[in-house]
């Protein structure tokens, strides 16, 4: 397979953040009518029938003795824990101060890949990310609050489990893509989450009422982010270095103040703009350093 060009991936990240970020949204519509445990199995049970559907396309693994560890713990990283953690810290935190926490992910991750995969942390990485972090604390603490949150506390720790769970499946898939296509990855991940979500559905009954906001929530949790932004993720995964790919991370508190403003009709304030735009501005200099990594 042809490698792609550094600038057609640096595109696709940015559309998978961007789409990201619209999910934090989703799933505060998707409660308006279902419980945690349903949305999240909806978010790999789409996915799911989409892989087996194209089973034909990627059944043929490459598989070497131990891979099944590494596959194992990527699927553990996530979906599951990355999802369980995400999907209920929405129910008890805020979109703002989640996007502090979330604003870890590429500190975590880049420490990671250096520890686990020898990945170097360049001048230029240390100082993007630097920029990146700050800006994305600036834009989420002086976010507006959300009256919808009964426990902060429990919401963020909820949150920074999910930062650390991504972290290590971006290490993961970085190591096993190395001989597995995206394709596969991707479906092995959507599979065996909704294998371990399935018990999930029989925990609580289904809603008498399903709203069309809530409805859409799930469908664009379910179909945009479990397919759509997971396939242009490993893809991504496959051709760069772990910390800079996780660094387009700090994109989604951006992307989700900009769809509350689309979407909710929420304000922005000179000090959020001011975060977001250290944040494109840390995004902008690790991209242009940004080196193609093919697989082997």
């Amino acid at each position: 397979m042809k490698t792609p060009s550094t600038r057609l991936i640096l595109c696709l990240l940015v559309f998978c953040f961007a789409m990201w970020g619209g999910g934090i949204i989703a799933v505060k519509f998707a409660y308006g009518s279902f419980t945690g445990g349903q949305i999240v199995f909806a978010r790999v049970g789409f996915a799911a029938l989409f892989y087996l559907l194209l089973w034909r396309r990627w059944a043929r693994l490459p598989y070497e003795r131990g891979d099944w560890f590494y596959l194992a713990l990527m699927v553990a990283f996530e979906p599951c824990l990355f999802f369980l953690c995400e999907t209920f810290s929405m129910k008890y935190t805020t979109a703002a101060q989640g996007g502090v926490i979330a604003g870890c992910l590429p500190i975590c991750t880049a420490i990671a890949a250096w520890i686990f995969l020898k990945e170097r942390l360049t001048k230029r990485t240390i100082v993007a990310i630097g920029l990146a972090v700050l800006g994305v604390g600036i834009s989420s603490y002086f976010a507006p609050g959300d009256d919808r949150a009964p426990d902060p506390l429990l919401g963020n720790l909820l949150m920074l489990g999910a930062v650390l769970a991504s972290s290590g499946y971006a290490v993961c898939v970085r190591y096993i893509s190395r001989r597995y296509s995206f394709l596969a990855i991707s479906a092995i991940q959507a599979i065996g989450g909704a294998v371990v979500f399935l018990p999930l559905l029989f925990l609580d009954p289904l809603p008498a009422e399903i709203s069309s906001q809530a409805l859409g929530g799930l469908l664009y949790m379910g179909v945009i982010v479990g397919i759509a932004v997971y396939l242009c993720f490993n893809f991504s995964l496959k051709y760069l270095e772990a910390g800079v790919v996780t660094l387009f991370g700090n994109l989604i508190p951006v992307f989700t103040l900009f769809f509350a403003w689309l979407i909710l009709s929420e304000q922005f304030t000179l000090p959020q703009l001011c975060g977001v735009g250290l944040t494109l501005l840390g995004v902008l200099l690790a991209s242009t350093g940004a080196k193609e990594s093919p697989a082997d």
